[in-house]
Order: C-alpha cells, then sequence, then structure tokens
C-alpha cells in the first residue's frame, strides 16, 4: 500500500550504484498532436540524477524529429525527492502521492508548467488489493513485476493534469487524463526486461492502465504476457485479471493494437489503438524504447488517449539479432 512517505527516497541499508528511484510525468495535447513526457533517474548510492524531458510532435523512426529534448545526466541528487529543483530547470513539488506541481524552464524558449491530481488512489502493482497478479515473496515480485527488480516497487496513478507547455516560444494549453508512475529498486542499466507500459484514458471517469511482459523469441500473438494492469472508473480502481493483446508493428513501431482485458469483476474492456505521435527514446544508452501517444476507440465507440511505451534493450536484441556484413538479417552471429 502506498503511503505519505512514498514520495520521500527510498533508501535501504547496503544499495549499491544500480539502486535507482524514478519518477514519470506526461502531457499530451491529443488536438495539436503533441506529447510532452518529464521523467527522472536518481542513484542515490552514488548522487547523481538523470533528467529527461521530451516533446514529440510527429511520428518518426528518429529520435532527431522530436520536436524538443533536454537530456541530461549526472546531475547532482536531490537532497529530497519530495520537493526539488535541478540545474536543468525542472521543479517537482510532490504534495502527497497523488498530487503534484512540476514546472520546466528549458532552452529555446520552452517550459512547462503543470499540475498533476491523482484520480484514484495509487495502484501499487505489489498489492493484492490492487492487483491480482501481486506476489508476497520478494523474488516473485520482482519476477513477475514486468520489468524485474527495477519495479522491485511501482506505483502507477491515473491522474487530470492541466498548465501550459510552451514550445520555442508557442503557448498551448494543457489539459489532459493521463498516467504517473514511481519506481525504487535495483536498476542495472544492462540486463533489463522487455516490456510494455501503455494506457488509454477517456476521461476522468474511465481509463485502464497495464504492464505487459515481452519475449520476441516467441511468435506474433504469443509476445505479451500482462504483469499487471488496472481499470479504474468513477475513482475506483479494478485489477486486471486477463489481458489479450494483438500489435501489428512496423520495425519498432507498434502501428495497431487490439485489446482484450477482463478486470476482477469479469466485466470485459475492448478498444484499440494506433499512434498519432512518436519516436524512439533512449533514456539510457543501453536501450531503446518507442514512445507514443496513441488514439484509442472502444467497442462502444468511445474516443480516448494515452501513452504506448515499449522497452528493447540493446543487449537482448544484440543476442537476438547482432549479426555481421557478410550475414543477411535474422541471422544468429555465432
Amino acid at each position: 500500500m502506498i503511503g505519505p512517505d512514498d514520495i520521500e527516497y527510498h533508501v535501504p541499508e547496503g544499495i549499491t550504484y544500480t539502486y535507482a528511484e524514478t519518477n514519470y510525468f506526461i502531457a499530451m495535447i491529443p488536438e495539436e498532436r503533441i506529447l510532452a513526457t518529464f521523467y527522472t533517474v536518481t542513484r542515490k548510492a552514488v548522487g547523481v540524477c538523470l533528467v529527461d524531458v521530451a516533446i514529440y510532435g510527429c511520428l518518426s523512426d528518429n529520435r532527431g524529429e522530436m520536436l524538443y529534448y533536454d537530456s541530461q545526466q549526472q546531475l547532482p541528487a536531490p537532497e529530497r525527492l519530495s520537493r526539488f529543483e535541478t540545474p536543468s530547470g525542472m521543479k517537482v513539488h510532490a504534495h502527497d502521492p497523488r498530487n503534484y506541481t512540476l514546472d520546466y524552464v528549458g532552452f529555446d524558449d520552452t517550459e512547462a508548467h503543470l499540475e498533476i491530481k491523482g484520480l484514484t488512489e495509487p495502484f501499487d502493482i505489489h498489492d493484492p488489493r490492487h492487483s491480482p497478479h501481486a506476489k508476497a515473496d520478494a523474488h516473485a515480485r520482482a519476477e513477475g513485476s514486468g520489468l524485474g527488480t527495477a519495479y522491485s516497487n511501482h506505483f502507477d496513478l491515473a491522474c487530470h493534469v492541466t498548465g501550459t507547455l510552451r514550445i520555442r516560444g508557442k503557448d498551448y494549453k494543457v489539459d489532459c487524463v493521463s498516467t504517473m508512475d514511481h519506481s525504487w529498486g535495483d536498476r542495472c542499466e544492462v540486463g533489463l526486461r522487455s516490456m510494455a507500459w501503455t494506457n488509454a484514458n477517456f476521461g476522468k471517469d474511465y481509463g485502464l492502465h497495464w504492464i505487459n511482459s515481452l519475449d520476441f523469441t516467441k511468435p506474433a500473438g504469443e509476445q505479451e504476457t500482462l504483469a499487471h494492469g488496472y481499470v479504474f472508473e468513477n475513482g475506483e480502481l479494478f485489477g486486471l485479471r486477463d489481458l489479450k493483446l494483438k500489435t501489428n508493428r512496423l520495425g519498432s513501431i507498434a502501428v495497431a493494437i487490439d485489446v482484450e482485458a477482463t478486470d476482477v469483476r469479469g466485466k470485459q474492456h475492448i478498444l484499440y489503438g494506433s499512434p498519432l505521435v512518436g519516436a524512439p527514446w533512449s533514456c539510457y544508452t543501453s536501450i531503446m524504447l518507442y514512445v507514443a501517444m496513441s488514439r484509442w476507440i472502444t467497442s462502444e465507440g468511445r474516443i480516448g488517449y494515452g501513452l504506448n511505451m515499449e522497452n528493447h534493450p540493446l543487449d537482448m536484441m544484440a543476442r537476438l539479432r547482432g549479426r555481421r556484413w557478410n550475414q543477411p538479417p535474422g541471422t544468429i552471429y555465432t
């Protein structure tokens, strides 16, 4: 269960340089086809922090076609996690686990001023009240988390995000429903799991979020397995019991996703998604993620928006796809 103390650092004894604490905030402006993400990774044992701000305005397979990108590593770790300011211009104030204020003043006349207000209690993936797939044993928790020990502790929060976003001198109003998350645990940059983190929000009254494992050694249609997820309806959380996905990809871009989700009430949710804007993202140099804002349509015709992110660790991809110049694609190097 997530409590008031969870907006501060979690620093168990014996942590090493691989232990990390993260926050991820998302602002969407669907009518303008703009997606902005704000990500921090703090490694308290070595006193450093990564601050990453990415703004997307088209659908591309090229990171150089983002609207704006400010990623700075090895910044000094803040003293407190609940209220801090970084040298790169980001300020975050966690009022409590459900409510946050984020301000960012970057370069090229670009800035953001956002209020993030939770629509439910935070969804703790390891709380059996929330997720029917929660495990009690620490090893089983990590193995079933979707991202290994990096998600040893993790919560997701459906939230209403309001404020302003300025991109190179042009101002936009933000008023969307999105998802934020917070994680803490051992997060070595090599050996991370291949997984996806996806949400579909149809208003302040209804949406879904799920984490699924990915296994690219399996054939299409069998690669995705539910780790944890939920439906939120009118302020209440209902854990996902089952999830069936059919994902069509063009390279690393998930261009069409068919979803059949069943929650703990036995209620089924059918929806279809496709990306509007997105690009590859490498918050660590050892991984390549594809991040996109997708438009979702329910089987009843309700339209929503959310973020779809798939993690493709480069050490794993090299193991599966690495080849020499004289070998055709698909050849496993030996």
